[in-house]
């Protein structure tokens, strides 16, 4: 059976229309941007196939290249959000004014060069192979916390695509009469019809899967985060300070605890009304994630009680953080709360007397108790040893 490219090229439209049509089902019609661009840049895809076919019923007329221009418009642009999305799901990726001008370059070098094949051919096929290398580096690095092989299977199908994208644009350039039409039927250009169609299905799937991947690390983070401050509840604390603590058993580093309590909050619930408490949860999250350190787990462990958890930190760097936090808090104001937010804080320095994170805890809360009743507003440093009859140092802050 000889496969015909005009077949193959009606299959991948019916593919990808298919596809684009079904996936608001699957779905859902709740998106995050990075789903919502993916599913946007396959129905541009389709949008671009379908005006590469049509206009093969035009050749000759004016409607000829308009509707082959807007054909690598699309595909461009579908490039373009799907570029858009893997910024969303994988962080600021490189390349992206490169690819940016190719995308606004293909369709004008194809509309003034139009009435020359080899050029014409050899321009739009050259850039589009660019665009799609740079979608396939965008999808491997720089590495980031959301994994998966989706990645490696996008990126080969976009290298695939780009290969045999740019093996077009030579052959229309620089041997014309061997790939005189978009459809003609040369073993590369049905080779490249056919590869294009099994990428397009693989991408999808691939589209797909990080979909569902960047769901399931939304739930993973909902299930970890306190809704109110933004920091880890409870049971995020209890994981990642747990990691850091095995870390610090394995390699004898320091380890400094901080527990953080707000200073007469009941009272400003009972006086200003509990949405002025939640605001000042609120705003005490953002400044504490503005003041700690990166590696620091930080989290609010009670209703208004956190804690800061420092790796390879020493009583100095923990007396900086607590200072740090003091200075930005001073400068945050709330909206109709009278007073300045306060805290009061207990540190503990982790020894050889800490058979567990509990036991550093323990010592920690009992400093932040001594805080507390020595006036507020101040730190405390838990002794040395677990028994805490012994002095505390204090500073007040």
């Amino acid at each position: 059976m000889v496969l015909d490219v005009t077949s193959l090229l009606v299959i991948n439209i019916v593919n990808l229309g298919v596809t684009a049509t079904t996936l608001p089902f699957i779905m859902g019609r709740t998106l995050s941007p990075a789903a919502r661009n993916a599913r946007s840049a396959l129905i541009m895809q389709a949008i671009g196939w379908g005006c590469m076919v049509a206009s093969e019923q035009f050749v000759g007329h004016w409607l000829d290249r308009m509707l082959s221009v807007a054909s690598v418009a699309f595909m461009g642009f579908g490039h373009w959000l799907m570029f858009c999305g893997l910024q969303d799901w994988l962080g600021q990726r490189p390349y992206r004014r490169l690819l940016a001008v190719a995308c606004v370059l293909t369709p004008i070098g194809y509309f003034l060069s139009f009435d020359s094949y080899p050029v014409r051919v050899g321009w739009t096929n050259a850039l589009l192979a660019l665009q799609l290398l740079v979608l396939g580096r965008a999808c491997l690095f720089p590495h980031t916390t959301m994994h998966g092989h989706w990645r490696w299977t996008l990126a080969g199908c976009m290298f695939v695509m780009a290969g045999f994208t740019a093996a077009r644009g030579v052959m229309g350039a620089f041997f014309t009469a061997l790939y005189p039409s978009f459809t003609a039927p040369h073993p590369v250009n049905v080779m490249a019809m056919v590869a294009t169609n099994v990428a397009l299905v693989l991408g999808n799937v691939a589209a797909l899967v990080a979909w569902r991947t960047e769901a399931e690390a939304r739930l993973d983070a909902m299930a970890h985060t306190d809704p109110l401050s933004g920091l880890l509840n409870r049971r995020g604390w209890d994981e990642q300070a747990g990691t850091l603590w095995a870390n610090h058993e394995r390699q004898d580093a320091n380890l400094a605890l901080l527990m953080l309590d707000l200073d007469w909050f009941k009272r400003i619930n009972d006086s200003a009304g509990h949405e002025m408490g939640d605001q000042v949860i609120r705003t005490f999250g953002e400044v504490l994630q503005a003041a700690v350190r990166r590696g620091d787990v930080v989290a609010r462990v009670g209703g208004e009680e956190f804690a800061v958890l420092m790796p390879r930190a020493d009583e100095a760097a923990a007396r900086s953080l607590d200072a740090r936090l003091r200075a930005l808090l001073r400068e945050k104001t709330i909206p109709g709360l009278p007073v300045r937010v306060g805290f009061s804080a207990g540190l503990a320095l982790a020894n050889a007397h800490d058979h567990n994170l509990e036991a550093l805890l323990g010592r920690a809360d009992a400093a932040l108790y001594q805080a507390k009743s020595l006036g507020r507003g101040r730190l405390e440093v838990a002794p040395f040893m677990s028994n805490l009859s012994h002095d505390y140092g204090s500073s007040t802050l």
